[in-house]
């Protein structure tokens, strides 16, 4: 016998599903890293919200990361965010030396 895919008359109704927050995406996901035993905030950032003169420079590769470019922002969890600087998000998995 063929199986029926209509929907139980027993089951409750659906939960509406809540909207989803665009601009927490766009604000990145936060999280802790360490490296060589130095506790560093490390948040993701899609670089759409800048200046349109607005460039950074990787500290770990010496090349500029541009406008709308997805990359990585860090800063030592200890100095704070006067400490933030911006990674190409591999250099970030390369880097492993304190952030001057």
């Amino acid at each position: 016998m063929p199986r029926s895919n209509r929907p139980s008359r027993g089951k409750k109704a659906a939960e509406p599903i809540e909207d989803l927050n665009l601009n927490t995406l766009r604000m990145g996901v936060r999280r802790t890293e360490f490296k060589r035993g130095v506790e560093y905030t490390v948040q993701t950032s899609v670089g759409a919200n800048a200046e349109d003169t607005k460039t950074w420079m990787c500290p770990y590769c010496n090349l500029q990361i541009a406008k709308g470019l997805s990359h990585l922002v860090a800063f030592d969890s200890v100095r704070g965010v006067e400490t933030r600087r911006h990674f190409h998000t591999a250099c970030w998995s390369s880097f492993q030396g304190p952030l001057l």
